[in-house]
């Protein structure tokens, strides 16, 4: 009853307007009672306060939980690519994104996990060629991503440098990528083991024997200093036919 008794005020006030020549004031009183009828959001200045002051808490603690939620997905993928579980890894690490898209560490996580999914490949029963190259390629773009948002980042730098130089034989790329972790870190043995390899496939055979040489005079394990040595001998003999 209240209803009816509501549109019929409404509808008097609207014929009052028409009666007077105001078609946009039937138009404004028309397209309230529809919002009204819809439980349309606020669009005034007033009602767009009045909601704030009622239900900003609650959007403060929505916020606060989806903020957490992201750092736990964060969490999960990191601990999912430690434990191996690359293909969790890398679905955690895309949902995490969403909540951090600009953190270089996820897509670390997502280079890392889908190269290791590249190695699937070799169980497809079709299209095994064209999974790995899927995966390295995504592998690839997500290493470059990591090191757009942070060019200084050490294990998207090596990782890079390890994707070019093991999985795509591009031994050229794979040392821009070294050089700069290296400039920073001249006695990281692992990545001047890669570098070393990367000179000899780039057919730079005396300057992957020096990076050998560097390994040799850096690194106190022994097994290390003994690969670098028999590494270093094989190019020699391959440089001046031994």
């Amino acid at each position: 009853m209240k209803r009816i008794v509501a549109l019929c005020l409404v509808m008097a006030i609207a014929m009052m307007a028409s009666s007077c020549g105001d078609k946009g004031f039937l138009t404004m009183m028309f397209d309230l009672e529809t919002r009204s009828m819809k439980n349309a959001p606020p669009s005034t200045v007033k009602e767009l306060q009045d909601a704030i002051a009622r239900y900003g808490k609650d959007v403060e603690r929505t916020t606060a939980a989806m903020e957490k939620v992201g750092m736990y997905w964060r969490l999960l993928a990191v601990k999912y690519m430690n434990t191996g579980l690359y293909g969790d890894a890398y679905d955690a690490a895309r949902t995490a994104l969403h909540y951090y898209p600009e953190t270089s560490s996820l897509y670390y996580v997502a280079a890392v996990s889908a190269a290791y999914l590249s190695k699937t490949a070799s169980i497809e029963i079709d299209g095994a060629a064209t999974t790995r190259e899927s995966w390295l390629d995504v592998a690839e773009r997500a290493y470059k991503q990591s090191l757009q948002i942070d060019p200084s980042y050490a294990k998207a730098l090596y990782g890079l440098g390890v994707l070019y130089s093991f999985e795509l034989n591009n031994h050229e790329a794979a040392l821009a990528p070294l050089e700069t972790l290296l400039s920073t870190d001249p006695k990281n043995v692992d990545a001047l083991f890669v570098y070393a390899r990367s000179l000899y496939g780039a057919g730079r055979l005396q300057d992957a024997a020096n990076a050998y040489d560097r390994i040799i005079a850096t690194t106190p394990v022994e097994a290390k200093k003994k690969q670098a040595t028999d590494n270093k001998k094989q190019v020699l003999d391959e440089l001046y036919g031994k």
